[in-house]
Parts: structure tokens; sequence; C-alpha cells
């Protein structure tokens, strides 16, 4: 991503806002559009945000005091959507939408959500142990891979309503099981197939419904990167349902590189269906041998960076930042040739600025986005800073146009917002002639040091300033 193809505009776009009034706890999702419809829709994506904050916490304190797995602490919620997350009791108000034609407020409140989500989690814990009961008796090996594969969805689906249901403030059951001791059960009745085609027609077979999109399945909880082997498998998922008719289906889903035993080297893949109406949720699952995918990269370039990136980002609950392409912010895959729009939001007046972090099989290093207009070779601090004012709060900021080029692989993008100036803040960098980069210095050949020195330099939060991050990764290829 090369700063010469950036212009400076605005671009308004939602935020939601996490509030607490008295001991009424609520969700509050702000969203502005070119007509109710899409201001609700909006508004409701918005809602996300203020959960995975809350989702967050949980899981870290999950896997460091319980040291469990952060997928059977309910990991896979922080990268959830509005359309997947479950809002039950969710309604809407009118706003003003300031300089879009419509604005909505989506309000999820505990005082009226309470009993909703309590009868719903009952249901899906009685139904779990229905299932637990019958897998004692269930002997048949298929029969005994079907009860499993729907004890994962109504575990995935408790977990979903138990972590929306905590950030409203609810005290809730722990899990009934834990995702890791499904999956084991799982794997040794897993069907093996021997190409990405024929696993896609085991993944969905019998289903009926429209599939419009599907993002690249992702190698594990801790990248969010769009591996060959992702996008491979997405677009088979793709053409597999092409031609099929029915109600319009979104598809989320992952895939696990075994490293033990006689399957090693296989892939396990798990996709998760919804019927975008009624957001029902249905798991399938298939193993892939190790040749069926020949050819195909499945391991991330740099799973370690991103799991630093992530696990060591500020969070606050009264100030939160993100970024966001042209074409969403979840799994990611450009194509030489491409035109994207990347922006930034944030939900209080605030400063930010943005640091890109570059993975490629053959170098990696970081850079300072500049946010402003000036000479080539500008480095001066105001170059890489913008203010949103409070008017401008919880609206999209647009911060350019890229095209995809050569070299290709993996970009990691960091925002970071500050409610005070990040006066002497940003990391030093060093101007590039022959990239157009403002290359940090000392992060060349490992884009760690450039998280690193990032972070090294942002000021501490108190009860005067407010520091948050937010980040986004893509990945570009050649086609």
């Amino acid at each position: 991503m090369r700063s010469t193809h950036f212009r400076i505009a605005t671009l308004c776009l939602p935020l939601c806002l996490l509030f607490a009034s008295g001991s009424t706890h609520a969700l509050e999702g702000t969203g502005y559009g070119s007509n109710p419809d899409e201001a609700c829709r909006r508004a409701a994506a918005d809602l996300a945000a203020a959960i995975q904050v809350q989702v967050k916490s949980v899981v870290e304190s999950c896997t460091q005091i319980h040291n469990k797995q952060a997928q059977d602490c309910g990991s896979r919620v922080l990268n959830r959507t509005a359309a997947d997350l479950p809002m039950l009791g969710l309604h809407y108000l009118d706003i003003p939408g300031g300089n879009e034609p419509a604005g909505a407020k989506a309000l999820l409140e505990a005082g009226n959500a309470a009993k909703l989500y309590q009868e719903k989690l009952a249901s899906l814990r009685k139904e779990f142990a229905a299932g637990a009961a019958a897998l004692i008796t269930t002997r048949d090996r298929k029969a005994r891979h079907d009860l499993l594969t729907r004890q994962l969805a109504t575990l995935r689906a408790f977990t979903d309503h138990r972590m929306v249901a905590i950030a409203l403030g609810l005290q809730v059951e722990d899990l009934p099981a834990t995702e890791t001791d499904l999956s084991n059960q799982r794997d040794a009745l897993e069907q093996t197939v021997d190409s990405i085609a024929f696993a896609a027609r085991v993944l969905l077979k019998d289903i009926n419904g429209k599939l419009p999109e599907a993002a690249a399945l992702t190698a594990s909880s801790n990248s969010r990167e769009a591996t060959p082997l992702g996008a491979a498998l997405a677009d088979a998922l793709r053409a597999e349902m092409s031609g099929r008719s029915g109600p319009k289906l979104t598809l989320t889903g992952e895939y696990r590189l075994l490293t033990e035993g006689k399957n090693a080297g296989d892939v396990d893949i798990v996709v998760e269906l919804r019927k975008e109406a009624s957001h029902e949720l249905g798991v399938r699952s298939v193993h892939l041998a190790r040749a069926g995918y020949e050819g195909y990269r499945a391991e991330p370039l740099a799973p370690d960076f991103e799991k630093l990136l992530r696990e060591g980002a500020a969070v606050s609950g009264g100030l939160r930042a993100d970024l966001v392409t042209s074409v969403g912010a979840q799994q990611i895959k450009f194509k030489r040739g491409d035109t994207v729009k990347l922006a930034a939001r944030v939900n209080r007046a605030a400063y930010f600025y943005v640091v890109g972090h570059v993975v490629r099989a053959d170098s990696q290093f970081s850079y300072l986005l500049p946010l402003q207009s000036g000479a080539a070779n500008d480095p001066s601090e105001e170059r890489f800073i913008r203010y949103v004012p409070a008017d401008q709060a919880n609206h999209y900021v647009d911060m350019g146009e890229f095209s995809v080029e050569a070299p290709f692989g993996t970009e990691h993008a960091q925002i970071i917002a500050s409610t005070q100036p990040p006066k002497n803040a940003l990391p030093a960098v060093r101007y590039d002639p022959a990239s157009g980069y403002f290359v940090l210095i000392g992060s060349k050949g490992d884009a760690r040091e450039g998280v690193n020195k990032t972070r090294g330099l942002k000021p501490i939060p108190d009860n005067q300033v407010m520091v948050a991050e937010g980040t986004l990764s893509f990945t570009t290829s050649e086609r």
C-alpha cells in the first residue's frame, strides 16, 4: 500500500457506544446511511464493536487465569459481525443523519433482553444435555459424527448468546463443554476427502440456498490472513453453491492444520452456515488430505506477529477506533489491479495515526501512513496525524484510495487513537524513495520491532487521557 495513492476526503458510516445508566446496562449502536433501512443495518452492525470490548476481557481472563484454549473461551466472537451475533430484543430509534440522509440508533437493553437471553440459553443447555445423553448410547460411527457435529453447533450458539449476555451485564453459567474436546472426538470419526472441490461438495451436501459471498477461511483464531488455501476453499464453496436456489445464506469458517498422528499434514475444516433472515446456525466439517491441497500454502506467513499485534492492543471502553476497507474488515484478499478505499473511525473527538506492517515471504517492515498532504518525502509529525472533531465522531473518515501492486503479501494496519495530541509519540521513520514508504527505523526484516516501537511510545491511559487501538489485516496476490 503506497502513500502516493492516497487522497483525503470524508465518508460517513456507523460506530457504537457502550453505556450504563444506573443499574441498567445497554448497548447502543449508531448508524448513518442513504435511507432508514441502511442506517438501521449499520447501527445494528455497530453493536458488535461494543460487545467485542467485553468479549476481549472475558477471553483474556479465561486464557490467562484458567489456562484454557482461546476457542474454548469464546474467542470466535471477537471476529463476529452483527449479522452473526444474536441480537435478541433489538429495537431502533430515528436520529438526525448529520451530513447523511438518515440516521438510526440501535438499542439492546438488559432490562428488556434479559428474559430472552435467559430463555434461549436454557433451551440451548437443555438441547446440549440431550445430545450428550444420546452420545452415551450411540455406537454407529456416522450417527456419532452427526451427533458431535450438532453438539458443536449447539455449543457455538450457546457461546454466542452467552457472550452478548455478558456484554449486557447478565450473570450466566459457564459453557457445558469445551470445543476442543468435541473437536477431538469428532476428528476420530471424520470423513477424509482428496480434493478442495470434493471438500466443498461434502460440506454443502443437501444445503439449499444462495451463497453470494464467502470470505476466505481462516487458519486459526490468531490469524486473519487470507492464505492461499483459505481463499481457494472459499472459491470452491461459492462454486459448489452456484445455481442453487432457496434462502440467502452466509458462511464463515476456519481450518486447522493437523500436526500429530497418522493424519499429520491433513487439515480439519469447519464451516458455519446461517440463514440470513433467521440467523439459524448449522455447522459442517470435513478432513482434507494433505495431497488434496498440494500447491496451496496453508500456514499463515507470520502467526506469531499477528498474535503480538492483537494481544497487546490498548482497549478502552470510553474510546474506540477501528479501520475498514471498502469491501469489509474480515479475511480480506485483493488481487493485482484492485482499487480499495481505506477508512477510519473513532467514537469521540480524538487524534489518530496509522502504522502499517508488511509481511512477505522475503521481507518485513513497518511504516507510518501519511494522512495529510505534503511533499512526497516530508517526514514532519503533523503529516501523519488526523484530528476528528466531535461532530465527525461515529463517522468514517476516508483516508484515501490505494491500488494493489507487486510485491504481494500480507499487510496489517494499526490505528492508534488518543484524546490528547500524540505529540512526540510517533515512532521515528526514514523515507525510502525506492518504495515511497516512511519506514520505521529498525523494522526492516522484522515487523515485530515496528509493533514494539509503536507501543513503546504510546501514552499510558489515565483519567484524563484515553488511548485505544484497532487493527485491520488484508492479503494481496497476483490473482
